[in-house]
């Protein structure tokens, strides 16, 4: 019975070593973390006028169409997102930055503020590609919650709405 107990440690113990190495490499391959601004905040930056963040609307264009933070510039990260086309969604992030800023590559020195629908894929993918493209990943920040947060804010946030 203690031969049979310290065979199954061993295999446990052998088990939990390759799990725990897996799970770095996986981490090692995961994509660029997101880093988050609330809606609040970016409101306020909008409130008061600051212009710390460009806003880019990493949306279907048909949604941003239909409504957008006042001030967004559309950054269509559909096909990137969903159908893998990187050349696209780089495409649609050079022509927002020279929007944006006058120039493909942006701006060192500001920040951009990503509105997807949750926060979550179309926001990473944009992330991703705007730290392909050069973009440093301290000027990026995600909308924490995405257009559905901002909605769902309430009126102060929905008159902010185009």
């Amino acid at each position: 019975m203690k031969n049979k107990s310290l065979k199954l440690l061993s295999v446990l113990l052998i088990l939990s070593l390759v799990l725990v190495g897996c799970g770095q490499k996986a981490e090692e391959t995961a994509a660029n973390p997101m880093k988050y601004i609330s809606v609040e905040d970016l409101k306020k930056d909008i409130d008061s006028g600051s212009n710390e963040y460009i806003i880019l609307d990493v949306r279907q264009a048909k949604d941003y169409e239909e409504s957008h933070i006042k001030g967004a510039i559309l950054a269509d990260q559909h096909a990137a997102n969903k159908e893998g086309d990187d050349e696209t969604g780089i495409a649609n992030l050079k022509a927002a930055l020279k929007e944006a800023t006058g120039s493909e590559e942006g701006n060192p020195d500001v920040k951009f503020a990503l509105v997807c629908y949750s926060g979550k894929s179309y926001a990473q993918k944009a992330t991703d590609l705007l730290i392909e493209m050069g973009v440093s990943p301290d000027q990026i920040f995600t909308v924490e919650g995405g257009m559905k947060a901002w909605t769902e804010a309430g009126d102060d946030y929905n008159s902010l709405l185009e």
